[in-house]
């Protein structure tokens, strides 16, 4: 298996959860660490590292826009297999040559899955995303305000994230400014200092909204997540989210963009999908972005969603319910796990 296995970034914690998978499912497996410079405060797997792999089948995990790199660097005569991330339902036509440099592809979601069967020929299977799972949701958060968490990473392109749109709809929803509530913001990426500023504008316009940004301890973002009871991601697009999903595992109530990776998982019984237009990717607002599109989503709706849910917090707990059944059927290290294991062996 070959990915950024030590970085704290995304693709770092897939790959990690991936690793989760193939462990539940007892499948022998080698890690190769891709260096991530600046990046690499995940340090949990670097007693099982080695430097290359002697298995027939090698595993690499990053985004499409990798695709290219890790080709030449991982095909090297045993079979290869992608397993791609990428926040856009289409790629560029100039793109498409370079998946010809692995075997397969597998898929986090059928988002991604529908992305790579329109663009090249080879198998596209999907093997869902790991996630770490409690036994049972935990129970609802008792007392405080009614707080509201969002993330997201500079580097990952603030217009795709959209942490605007949580503060708008966050304003909107609680306009006296005499709600008990709060909503804190987790960044942290290596922005310009315009893109820190804008947020630090917007976050001064209410006194109840606080920003964390930076890196912090695996422990410490854990208790960020324990001690919010609402995850807003009115992103523009995901590949899958990961984010969302530990929150819905965790027990929150996810409000979230109903476009990309997360219909496979936020639906109206396991959480608060928000409506959205469909608009074109701008010029510069991401890389890959010319001549696709991703959403916009509706803020007065997921406004809507949080006044509704400060109104009646009882209703998250169904929904957490039937969120945390769905993501164990499907996300959990052993069902991964198993769909891996069937694979391997469908493939001889």
């Amino acid at each position: 298996m070959v990915g950024y296995l030590l970085s704290e970034i995304g693709l770092g914690e897939a790959a990690r959860l991936l690793v989760s998978a193939l462990d539940a499912a007892s499948i022998p497996t080698s890690l190769v660490n891709v260096p991530l410079a600046g990046r690499q405060a995940e340090g949990m797997l670097r007693p099982r590292l080695v430097s290359s792999g002697g298995h027939r089948l090698a595993l690499t995990v990053s985004g499409a826009l990798e695709i290219g790199a890790f080709a030449g660097r991982a095909c090297r005569g045993q079979q290869n297999v992608h397993y791609t991330f990428w926040e856009l339902p289409t790629v560029p036509d100039s793109w498409r040559a370079m998946f010809d440099g692995f075997d397969a592809f597998w898929a986090p979601t059928t988002f991604v899955r529908d992305m790579l069967m329109s663009v090249q020929k080879r198998p596209v299977h999907l093997v869902p995303q790991a996630i770490r799972l409690p036994a049972a949701p935990p129970p609802p958060r008792a007392g405080g305000p009614l707080r509201v968490l969002t993330l997201f990473d500079y580097d990952s392109y603030v217009a795709r994230k959209n942490p605007q749109g949580a503060f708008e709809a966050f304003l909107a929803a609680f306009p006296a400014g005499t709600e008990d509530v709060e909503l804190v913001v987790k960044a942290r990426g290596t922005a310009s200092f315009e893109a820190r500023a804008a947020i630090a504008r917007i976050a001064a316009r209410d006194r109840r909204a606080r920003v964390i940004d930076r890196t912090v301890s695996r422990d410490e973002m854990g208790a960020i997540m324990e001690r919010c009871d609402v995850f807003v991601s009115l992103h523009r697009s995901e590949g899958f989210s990961l984010g969302c999903a530990e929150a819905l595992a965790l027990g929150k109530a996810v409000v979230a963009t109903d476009f990309g990776g997360t219909q496979d998982f936020l639906t109206e019984e396991t959480g608060f999908p928000v409506r959205f237009r469909q608009i074109a990717v701008r010029a510069g607002d991401y890389p890959g972005g010319e001549g696709s599109y991703w959403a916009e989503p509706d803020i007065a709706h997921a406004a809507a969603i949080l006044r509704s849910i400060y109104d009646d917090p009882a209703s998250i707990a169904p929904k957490v319910r039937a969120g945390h059944a769905l993501l164990q059927r499907n996300n959990s290290p052993e069902a991964v796990g198993a769909r891996i294991r069937s694979l391997l062996g469908a493939d001889g």
